[in-house]
């Protein structure tokens, strides 16, 4: 599955965490059912840290994000 259709399946609260957990943050008090629904798409570990594949759907995210930007300001 392509990482931008999944980041477009998480919900805001899922993408928020990943995002946290890109920045080096941690899950520490954060929603217990958007953690479960990340540990059930195998894009965090055991202990609460991005997988690979977590990872890739967040730069896939990222970098699609910037696609759009750029194609918004004309610079594409």
């Amino acid at each position: 599955m392509p990482a931008s259709t999944l980041w477009d399946e998480l919900t805001r609260t899922e993408q928020r965490l990943l995002i946290r957990l890109f920045g080096c943050g941690s899950l520490r008090n954060q929603d217990a059912k958007a953690i479960e629904g990340l540990d059930r798409r195998g894009l965090i570990d055991n202990e609460g840290a991005l997988t690979s594949q977590g990872m890739m759907v967040f730069a896939g995210a990222l970098h699609q994000h910037r696609v759009e930007a750029q194609r918004r300001a004309g610079l594409a």
